[in-house]
């Protein structure tokens, strides 16, 4: 009896775990159009866009997005996945650090702010 009490409580785990971890982003899922969304929230960091935005990731490194404007990305894959943006902003060289979450039943997301949820969520 303790056994399967054993086993039920490792399988409850396992599946606790899957469906709750970011899984490594394929190549496939990670190129495309990304839409901000949750932007209403109280502003917290000026690195973020608080307003409707689209981000296009190309194959080739470089990503176009209204708030952004055009530069290019770097993506690396470890235990978690994180992108950097390299862009122009008030005429500087500038650079956004980020991760991507990806869940199981989940579409990818780049996460802009965590705890607000506030994040691009890929739409294609």
């Amino acid at each position: 009896m303790m056994k399967l009490g054993l086993k039920i409580f490792a399988l409850g785990i396992l599946v606790i775990i899957i469906f709750t971890i970011d899984f490594p982003l394929r190549e496939k899922a990670l190129y495309g159009k990304y839409v901000n969304t949750n932007y209403e929230n109280p502003i917290c960091c000026v690195e973020a866009p608080h307003e409707p935005d689209t981000l296009i990731l190309f194959r080739d490194g470089h990503f176009e997005s209204g708030f952004y404007g055009k530069g290019r990305f770097e993506v690396s894959n470890g235990l978690v996945s994180r992108i950097i943006l390299h862009y122009i902003s008030d005429g500087e060289p500038a650079l956004g650090n980020t991760y991507f979450s990806n869940k199981l039943f989940e579409k990818p997301k780049i996460i802009l702010n965590a705890d607000m949820n506030h994040v691009y969520t890929k739409s294609d």
